[in-house]
């Protein structure tokens, strides 16, 4: 671990079982995320998870993870209860994203900080919106789903990362295997033509990413997932995509809660056209 004192508390970088109990505290405010997810996290980016510390207490936390050579994503982003209005998570913030001169950063905000993000000089990009529901129609056989499994690896890191900021083997692994975890394909002539994943939660599932060449193929990769998943699923769909956001409410899903992408630094370009569901909000 290492540590700075410059901004106040000490800082430090938190090794696995530190992310994990990062998960905790975000399962606490109510943010379900998935089970498991620490692990994919941390290797996602083993040096982009900090707290702050006194008197050996964790303090506050946050993840500034990179997803490409001078891209990050801040994420997780959450002080103790009992040692809020301190100014301790501004004095971690600060300390944490000045390791970052020269980055974009991107993270996504609920509506009520998008404000206070801006005035730090993040900008709007667009709009994110979470569905759930339950009892989703059955799958049909009109495309065929396959595990995620019966591609290579390396060719589902490749697809995965035209749609993300870049490749990310280590994420990727843990992602789709594991307990609670899912994972299916659809094949084109081409290729990979999309590509989805699903965990468990504490309120049911959370489907993501869902990438794919169009709302067809997206449509059965959701519908798959939700009927070997079973009861809840929530998807993050971002605004921009319309084909995505007729499709989850074609399915039946209600809209939940809103968040907004933004970036400080160059807007990378997504091709959110092709993007159904997000991965998640902490990671991008």
């Amino acid at each position: 671990m290492d540590e700075e004192r410059e901004w106040g508390l000490p800082i430090e970088t938190l090794d696995a079982a530190g992310v994990a109990q990062v998960i905790e505290w975000a399962e606490a405010e109510g943010w379900e995320p998935g089970m498991g997810d620490a692990g994919p996290f941390h290797a996602a980016d083993p040096e982009g998870f900090f707290r702050s510390v006194e008197g050996g207490r964790t303090v506050a936390v946050i993840s500034v993870v990179r997803g490409a050579e001078r891209l990050a994503f801040v994420g997780l982003y959450i002080v103790a209860p009992g040692l809020r209005g301190r100014n301790h998570g501004r004095g971690l913030w600060d300390g944490v994203l000045s390791r970052f001169d020269g980055f974009t950063l991107g993270l996504d905000a609920v509506p009520e900080q998008v404000e206070t993000y801006a005035s730090d000089g993040f900008v709007p990009a667009y709009g994110n919106a979470r569905y759930c529901g339950s009892g989703l129609p059955a799958p049909d056989a009109s495309i065929a789903v396959a595990p995620a499994a019966s591609v290579a690896f390396d060719d589902l890191v490749e697809f995965d990362g035209a749609h993300f900021f870049g490749p990310r083997p280590g994420f990727l692994s843990g992602w789709v295997d594991g307990e609670g975890r899912d994972a299916v394909v659809v094949e084109g002539e081409g290729g990979i033509a999309g590509f989805a994943a699903s965990r468990r939660s504490s309120a049911g599932h959370r489907i993501g990413p869902v990438f794919a060449d169009d709302q067809e193929v997206a449509r059965a990769l959701i519908l798959s997932l939700a009927a070997r998943a079973g009861g809840r699923v929530s998807i993050d769909v971002p605004a921009p995509n319309r084909d995505a956001v007729a499709l989850v409410g074609s399915l039946g899903m209600e809209r939940r809660f809103e968040t907004t992408r933004m970036y400080r630094g160059t807007h990378p370009e997504l091709p959110l056209d092709r993007i159904f569901g997000i991965t998640s909000l902490e990671l991008g």
